[in-house]
């Protein structure tokens, strides 16, 4: 899988850092393949070269928090805070900040780790900024 994501990705993955591998045996797997080759993807882009390490997991909902037998965390600890009854919009826009922070402003690594094409953000941006405008007072 990682020879093919490599090639795919014109990355340089050599394998998976062993806290990483411990955290994969612990995680249940409830999309089976089609999830782990997701995460792995994802981890493949993010890491670029070397081994994945758990900076290089897809989102922080995937980890594992230690003696859980696997289940995801179930939240994330840092600048999105999600809240019963948020609208989705609010928080899909600041999953999209985060990630294109995280990746330096480069919107065609987020689309592929968000798993939309370029074409998507792009179009989800600018959605997202004319709601900013139509619900921002004028002054």
């Amino acid at each position: 899988m990682l020879r093919n994501l490599n090639k795919k990705h014109s990355t340089r993955v050599t394998g998976v850092d062993t806290e990483v591998m411990d955290l994969f045996l612990r995680y249940d797997w409830p999309g089976n393949v089609r999830e782990l080759r997701n995460v792995l993807e994802r981890a493949v882009i993010m890491a670029g070269e070397g081994l994945i390490r758990l900076t290089s997991l897809p989102s922080p909902a995937f980890s594992v928090s230690p003696g859980s037998h696997s289940r995801p965390a179930s939240g994330y600890e840092g600048p999105i805070m999600l809240q019963p009854g948020q609208p989705l919009t609010k928080i899909e826009e600041a999953y999209i900040k985060l990630t294109l922070d995280h990746v330096r402003g480069n919107r065609k690594l987020a689309s592929e780790m968000l798993g939309i094409s370029l074409r998507t953000l792009q179009n989800r941006i600018a959605t997202l900024r004319e709601e900013a405008k139509t619900t921002t007072p004028r002054s």
